[in-house]
């Protein structure tokens, strides 16, 4: 599957496809921030994932 192709909605059923053939999030995830520039990482920490959010925001107002 073509990372680059896929629907943002079908990221998910990607990455429990790729889980569930014993592949790592981690590793899942990394793969998927390379190629995609409409996916973001978010911390868990709920203070850092707002300023992560509002700086990718902030890339797309120009």
């Amino acid at each position: 599957m073509n990372l680059k192709d896929i629907k943002t909605e079908e990221i998910k059923d990607y990455i429990q496809q790729e889980k569930d053939k014993g592949r790592s999030v981690k590793d899942i995830v990394k793969e998927i921030l390379k190629v995609r520039s409409d996916v973001t990482l978010l911390s868990h920490d709920p203070v850092i994932g707002n300023q992560q959010i509002i700086d990718s925001l902030k890339q797309y107002q120009k």
